[in-house]
């Protein structure tokens, strides 16, 4: 086998490219079930606060490659990521904080 094609098998950009979303699907799940068992919300929205943040932090140390990635591609995909995050977030603060009775 070329050593090429098995470089290019599993480089970085692909690993992001599943370990994200994957990441991302289990704290939603989790989320879920947290609710219906009655986890603290500070507890939830701690993870939610603090998790994505670190994620992006390990994904840019360790899954971005600059030799073989352009930084302006990466940054915006990070940057959608953290509105995406954001959004989220101001949703549970609002679910939270707010009166929904």
């Amino acid at each position: 086998m070329n050593s090429e094609a098995e470089k290019n098998e599993w480089c970085k950009r692909k690993i992001r490219k599943f370990l994200g979303p994957f990441l991302v699907a289990i704290g939603l799940g989790y989320t879920y079930h947290s609710h219906l068992t009655g986890c603290p919300r500070y507890i939830i929205f701690g993870g939610w606060a603090m998790g994505p943040p670190v994620w992006f932090i390990l994904e840019s140390v360790f899954l971005y490659d600059p030799k073989e990635e352009d930084l302006q591609h990466f940054k915006h995909y990070q940057s959608l990521g953290r509105d995406l995050w954001l959004g989220f977030l101001v949703f549970l603060a609002a679910f939270y904080l707010g009166n929904w009775n």
